[in-house]
C-alpha cells in the first residue's frame, strides 16, 4: 500500500520556513497487522502553534506529529477499535497510520509527556450543529483547554475583567466567549484590525491590536484605555511585552492561566522584566495550563454537554479555517505565522486540513 508522510528534515528556531523544515516522503508498505494493531486512514489534521516545539524535538527523519481524526480501515482481532470507527489521536502528518492506539510516551521533548490513547468519536455527538471537525477544535484539545481552565481553575463571574492575549485563535476565542457568558467584561488582543472586528462580533467588549515586537509603552497605553480598572483574570497565549504590561495591571486576588508563550517559543525572547513584585502585592495565583490532564471520559462528556450545548444554541461560535489536501499541510501550518491579511488567506479560529 502506498502511503505519504511529512517528516522533519531541519530544526529551525524562530518563525519556521516550512519548505525547509518539512519533506514529503512516499512509501510502499506491506500491511501485516499484529493482533492488537489497526490500519487507520487520516481524515483531518490539526495544525497548532505548539507544534513548533514538537518539530524542534522531533528527531530528524521522523514524521511530524499532530492531532488528527482517523478512520479505522483494518483491525486485528484484539485491536482497541473496530473497522469503521472514527478516532482522534496524535496520528501526525500521515495519510495512513499503523498503531495500537495506546498512549505513547514522548521522551525527546524538553518536557516529557504522554500522548493519550486514541479515543473513539461517538457519532451521536456530531451533526450539522456540531460537525466532525469540531473534534479537533471546540470538542477537542482547544475546547478542553478553554472549558477546563474556566471550570477547573479560573473562577470568572460578573464584575470581572478578563484579558486574553492571542484571542482570535482557537483557544482564545472560546475563552473569551465563555467568560462573556459568565458575565465578565472581556478584552482580547489580536494582530489585525479585521480580526479585532470579528472578536467584537463574538461579544468581546474591547480589543487591543498587538504584534510581536510592539514596545511596552505602546501596549501599556492601549491596555490602560481598555482596562481602566485593572485585570482580574488573564489568559496568556503570547508572553512577551503584552504579558509584562498585563502583570503590572493585575488586581488583588487575580488569576493568571499560562497556556502558551509565543514570544519565547517563536520570538526567542528569554529575558524580560522581573514580575514577582506584580504577583506578590496583588496576591495573584498563576497556573500553567496543559489540557491533557483533563482528558477523561467524564470531562469529554461534560465538555459536549456544556460547551457543545452552547454552540448548538448559538451562544458560542466556533470559527474554523479549513485547508484541503495532504500536500497543503505545511502551508496551512505556515499560515499560523505569516498570513495576517484576510485577502491573503488570513486565519480565524481553528486551522485544520481535510485530507
Amino acid at each position: 500500500m502506498r502511503t505519504q508522510k511529512w517528516v522533519v528534515r531541519e530544526h529551525m528556531e524562530g518563525v519556521p520556513d516550512v519548505e525547509r523544515v518539512y519533506e514529503k516522503v512516499v512509501e510502499d508498505i506491506e500491511v501485516n497487522l499484529a493482533p492488537d494493531e489497526m490500519l487507520l486512514k487520516t481524515a483531518y489534521v490539526s495544525v497548532d502553534p505548539y507544534l513548533h516545539g514538537i518539530a524542534l524535538d522531533t528527531p530528524l527523519g521522523d514524521h511530524m506529529g499532530a492531532d488528527s481524526i482517523m478512520e479505522v480501515i483494518a483491525a486485528g482481532p484484539l485491536a482497541a477499535h473496530r473497522v469503521g470507527d472514527l478516532v482522534q489521536g496524535f496520528g501526525g502528518w500521515r495519510t495512513h497510520v499503523i498503531s495500537t492506539g495506546a498512549e505513547t510516551l514522548w521522551q525527546t521533548g524538553t518536557f516529557p509527556m504522554v500522548f493519550p490513547s486514541y479515543r473513539r468519536l461517538d457519532p451521536r455527538w456530531y451533526d450539522e450543529g456540531l460537525p466532525l471537525p469540531t473534534a479537533l477544535s471546540a470538542m477537542g484539545g482547544p475546547g478542553m483547554t478553554a472549558w477546563g481552565t474556566l471550570t477547573k481553575f479560573m473562577a470568572v463571574g460578573p464584575g470581572d475583567t478578563v484579558v486574553i492575549s492571542g484571542a482570535s485563535g482557537a483557544v482564545g476565542s472560546l475563552v473569551g466567549q465563555l467568560a462573556k457568558l459568565s458575565g465578565a467584561r472581556v478584552v482580547g488582543s489580536t494582530s489585525a484590525a479585521w480580526k479585532a472586528d470579528r472578536l467584537i462580533e463574538l461579544g468581546f467588549d474591547a480589543v487591543v491590536e498587538y504584534r510581536h515586537g510592539d514596545g511596552a509603552d505602546k501596549v501599556r497605553a492601549a491596555l490602560r484605555r481598555a482596562v481602566p480598572d485593572g485585570v482580574d483574570k488573564y489568559f496568556d497565549n503570547l508572553g512577551g511585552a503584552f504579558t509584562d504590561v498585563v502583570f503590572s495591571l493585575l488586581n488583588v486576588g487575580s488569576q493568571v492561566a499560562v497556556c502558551w508563550q509565543w514570544a519565547t517559543q517563536v520570538g526567542r525572547e528569554t529575558v524580560g522584566p522581573r514580575l514577582l513584585p506584580y504577583i506578590m502585592f496583588p496576591r495573584a495565583t498563576i497556573r500553567g495550563v496543559f489540557s491533557l490532564e483533563w482528558f477523561t471520559e467524564r470531562n469529554w462528556q461534560d465538555l459536549h454537554r456544556d460547551l457543545g450545548g452552547s454552540i448548538r444554541r448559538g451562544e458560542i461560535v466556533c470559527d474554523h479555517t479549513l485547508h484541503h489536501g495532504f500536500e497543503n499541510i505545511p502551508a496551512a501550518y505556515g499560515s499560523l505565522y505569516r498570513d495576517r491579511d484576510r485577502d491573503r488567506g488570513g486565519r480565524l479560529g481553528k486551522v485544520l486540513v481535510e485530507l
